[in-house]
């Protein structure tokens, strides 16, 4: 075997390191040997440069890679440690998040096991400017410890300490509650948040036909619902210290429904374990491929779709408590879109298999556009989603279903926005369609939407948490003559959008199938269809403080003098077609 002896070579962290070669290495080229003797300490390029640079020697002199080694030669190698640990560092997927003597926080990619990161964490210590001692090579470094488990396969905040004093000062915070972790996980179901708040750890174990213990003494028999517990060293309550908040609720062609939950866990120095197993009892199993999990099927060998996104937690060095946080990861969230996207066109295939089998002949100024029917029933209700601005809403037969020619009303509003920041109202919001899609295609906006109809509200509301516009959506019961004086404190509004039943008595009665199945009440207006123009006209009037720029009106075919009339005394700034050539929106500004 050949023999090594190392000699100091020069300042700084460069020594040579001299190898004897004997009857069992000789025959082999110099390059061969180099990789075979350095590969625990180095990374493969950075032997690679080490050859390149010509700080391999045989006998003293500089040879080609390709030598062909003889017994008895010397091979000299002219190694930086501190070189070495930088270049196993670049291998390993890590960002200190927080340091402090004795102590670090690292965020760890998937594919990063425990040994991988402990070591990291002594290796980052060494090539930080603070470090001025001997540099060791890399593989004698003394791994620093961590604190909570170091699942592989997750992205993870890890606590890492370099001594066994501060292990246990950190150990005994968890165990007391006051170290906290935050994940974010994606799970199969539609989780609601009612749900998951009246659930204990008691309720769990019912469930189970199991009871927690209630002492610390010893149990001769443990349910076998209990043995996990004792399994994983967890406390039997350890559930009671998880809080969980959901987040969205994503639609899914594969999962029916996908839910973002983050979960706040005290009490475990596992908390990934934890959440999966919670939301296994609760019946929405995290998706990914771990224990407790559940895969996703059109997302299968991707891993675990669960990260960490904070730790709290008191500083062992001084009274600070020092919170660690991190974005849920573009992984999750990518993932929820995608379902989404699916979701619309597999919607999107059935609405043309429907197209193809029931031709829509209605002429009726386009409120009939889009009833395709399927067993004498609105296909939009049949499937409960509709299409619009190139979004998909929930419709029930509480709210009109949109119709292709009130595109043009968004598209003019979102014109009137111009990239600017604006507060919008929507009056007659029905399932919300108009008003979220204009907030989905703009920024810096908000609104509220008013309904005189709780249940089309209710719809309003599901469609707000479908496009995950709850931040910047409202909505509102209120009526066409009241809404201004109602909505006083909401105000002013940049930007009026209004879609109002415009239908006249006679006119309805030629619409057949929206007459049997949608709500007549957002339809019908009485004086011709022109009722309800004349009570925002009457409303705003005499509350002309609430709009700030313009109303944008929603018109049926031929009724533009009429509205014109009506707001004679106001400013007509637009008027815009739809697809069909029917002028179908008219705006105005309020008198000066």
């Amino acid at each position: 075997m050949p023999s090594a002896i190392e000699s100091n070579a020069g300042s700084g962290h460069l020594f040579t390191k001299e190898f004897s070669i004997d009857e069992t290495t000789a025959g082999r080229k110099l390059r061969a040997f180099i990789l075979t003797k350095l590969h625990e300490t180095h990374v493969r390029a950075d032997i690679i440069t080490i050859l390149r640079q010509n700080r391999v020697r045989v006998n003293g002199e500089i040879m080609s890679d390709t030598y062909i080694l003889q017994p008895h030669d010397s091979v000299q190698v002219d190694i930086d440690n501190l070189e070495a640990i930088k270049g196993r560092l670049r291998g390993i997927d890590v960002q200190v998040k927080h340091k402090e003597p004795g102590l670090m926080v690292l965020l760890k990619s998937p594919g990063i096991n425990k040994q991988a990161i402990e070591w990291a964490g002594a290796a980052l210590e060494m090539v930080s400017d603070a470090f001025c001692g001997e540099v060791p090579e890399s593989n004698k470094l003394v791994p620093w410890i961590a604190v909570n488990c170091v699942e592989k396969a997750i992205r993870s905040l890890v606590i890492l300490v370099n001594s066994q004093r501060l292990h246990q000062v950190m150990l005994d915070q968890i165990s007391s509650g006051q170290v906290m972790f935050t994940i974010s996980a994606l799970c199969h179901g539609k989780v609601e948040q009612t749900h998951v708040d009246k659930t204990t750890a008691e309720s769990l174990a019912s469930a189970a036909n199991a009871t927690l213990p209630h002492t610390s003494e010893e149990i001769p028999y443990l349910h076998p619902y209990l043995m996990w517990f004792k399994h994983n060293d967890l406390r039997f309550d350890i559930f009671d210290h998880v809080r969980l908040n959901v987040v969205s609720v994503t639609e899914s062609s594969t999962a029916g429904y996908l839910s973002m939950v983050s979960g706040k866990i005290a009490c475990s120095i596992n908390p990934g374990l934890v959440l999966r197993r919670l939301m296994l009892e609760l019946g929405y199993p995290v998706a990914g491929n771990q224990s407790h999990a559940k895969p996703l099927s059109n997302h299968r060998d991707k891993g675990s779709l669960l990260a960490f996104t904070s730790i709290e937690f008191l500083s062992p060095n001084q009274p600070t408590n020092i919170v660690v946080s991190e974005d849920v990861p573009p992984k999750l969230t990518s993932v929820c879109v995608r379902e989404a996207k699916f979701f619309v066109q597999k919607q999107e295939r059935a609405q043309k298999e429907i197209s193809n089998m029931f031709a829509d002949t209605s002429e009726t100024d386009g409120l009939d556009d889009g009833l395709t029917m399927v067993n004498g029933k609105p296909a939009a209700y049949v499937t409960g989603r509709k299409q619009f601005c190139g979004y998909i809403f929930e419709v029930t037969p509480d709210t009109l279903i949109p119709r292709p020619s009130t595109e043009t009303l968004v598209a003019t509003v979102v014109e009137l926005v111009d990239q600017k920041s604006a507060k919008i109202l929507d009056l007659g919001t029905g399932s919300g369609c108009i008003l979220l899609s204009v907030l989905l295609q703009t920024a810096n906006t908000s609104g509220i939407g008013v309904d005189i109809s709780s249940s089309a509200l209710s719809v309003a509301q599901a469609n707000s948490s479908l496009h995950r516009m709850g931040s910047r959506a409202t909505f509102i019961q209120s009526t066409f003559s009241s809404f201004a004086s109602e909505l006083a404190s909401c105000g002013p509004f940049d930007i009026i959008a209004c879609n109002p039943p415009y239908v006249s008595a006679s006119k309805i009665t030629r619409m057949r199938e929206a007459m049997e199945h949608e709500p007549l009440l957002a339809f019908v207006a009485e004086d011709g269809g022109y009722q309800f123009y004349r009570d925002i006209h009457s409303c705003l009037s005499a509350n002309l403080s609430i709009l700030t720029g313009s109303i944008a009106f929603e018109i049926g075919k031929n009724m533009e003098k009429g509205v014109r009339r009506i707001f004679a005394d106001w400013t007509e700034v637009a008027a815009k077609r739809d697809s069909r050539g029917y002028l179908r929106v008219l705006v105005f500004k309020p008198p000066s």
